[in-house]
C-alpha cells in the first residue's frame, strides 16, 4: 500500500473515531440522558457497545408511545396494515395488546426483539438474545411542559467471543445508529402530525 494511501486510511480511522463515533454514540441526548441508568441496564452487564440517543416530540407521552410501537414492527394480529400518509391518527390497540414475551420487528423464522419491561407509555425494554450477541433497546419516554415528550433511546450490546461476535459489533457500531436516527426521526414527524 503506498505510503500516502496508508496516511490517508489513518487519518479517516482517526477522523471516525476521535470526532463522528462520539457524536453517534449519543446523537441529540444531553450529558445527564447519556449517564443515567435506565430500564434495562442489568440486562447486559459490561457492554461492549452502548448508544444513548433522544430527541424532543412536539406531543404527548401517549401519541408518541403509539407511533413508537407501531413503527417497532408490533401487529397485534395477523391483518396486513394499510400503507400511511403520516397524517393519519396513530392506532389505539398497540398501547393495550402490547406485553411481557411478545416479539417486535421480526426477522425469518420469528427471531426479533422479545418485550421484557413494559410500562405503557413511558418505558419498553427489548431484548434479542442471539448467537452472536446479546442486545437490549431500552426506550423512556419523559413528560415535559406544552405536552411535549422527551424520547431516549438506549442500545446495549455483549458480543460472544470470536469471530462473528466481533464482526457483529462492527457492523452495529454505524448502522445501529443510521437506524435508530431515522426511526426516532420517523416517530417525530409521525407523532407531532398527528396532533
Amino acid at each position: 500500500m503506498p505510503r500516502s494511501l496508508f496516511r490517508l486510511a489513518a487519518g479517516a480511522a482517526a477522523g471516525y473515531l476521535l470526532a463522528v463515533r462520539p457524536w453517534h454514540l449519543r446523537w441529540g441526548a444531553d450529558d445527564r440522558e447519556v449517564h443515567a441508568e435506565m430500564p434495562g441496564d442489568d440486562l447486559v452487564r459490561q457492554p461492549q457497545y452502548q448508544a444513548t440517543r433522544a430527541i424532543t416530540v412536539e406531543a404527548p407521552a401517549a401519541t408518541v408511545w403509539a407511533w413508537l410501537v407501531r413503527l417497532g414492527g408490533y401487529q397485534p394480529d395477523a391483518a396486513p396494515r394499510p400503507a400511511t400518509s403520516g397524517h393519519e391518527e396513530p392506532p389505539g390497540r398497540e398501547q393495550q395488546d402490547l406485553k411481557v414475551g411478545d416479539v417486535l420487528a421480526s426477522g425469518s423464522g420469528g427471531s426479533g426483539f422479545v418485550v421484557e419491561q413494559i410500562d405503557p407509555p413511558h418505558t419498553l425494554v427489548l431484548i434479542m438474545r442471539g448467537a452472536d450477541a446479546t442486545t437490549t433497546c431500552s426506550v423512556a419516554l419523559r413528560d415535559l411542559e406544552d405536552a411535549r415528550t422527551r424520547l431516549i433511546f438506549r442500545v446495549r450490546i455483549r458480543a460472544e467471543p470470536g469471530v462473528r461476535g466481533t464482526t457483529y459489533l462492527a457492523t452495529m457500531d454505524i448502522g445501529d445508529f443510521l437506524t435508530v436516527r431515522r426511526q426516532l426521526l420517523t416517530i417525530k414527524e409521525r407523532a407531532e402530525s398527528s396532533r
